[in-house]
């Protein structure tokens, strides 16, 4: 059982994930007429205590953060209505 779940949001950097969470990449299958049916894994990740996750779309080792935010200036400010 994972213990106490986490995320926080560093500003224009990753998130930060805690609580030794299975983390795994997942893809949409579609059917024959191109409709969403359902989700399947395709890759686990090897679990751990925390992770540094990219938000920034440019790290060389995704789904973890490498840095690469800060030479790409990422501005990780919310741009989202809240409504």
């Amino acid at each position: 059982m994972a213990g106490k779940i986490k995320i926080r949001i560093t500003e224009n950097g990753p998130y930060i994930v805690t609580g030794s969470i299975p983390l795994s990449r997942m893809t949409i299958d579609v059917d024959s007429n191109d409709e969403a049916c359902n989700w399947r894994e395709v890759e686990r990740y090897p679990q751990r205590k925390s992770y540094a996750l990219c938000r920034c779309g440019k790290s060389g080792n995704m789904p973890y953060c490498d840095g690469s935010h800060i030479k790409a200036q990422f501005d990780g400010t919310e741009t989202a209505s809240s409504e």
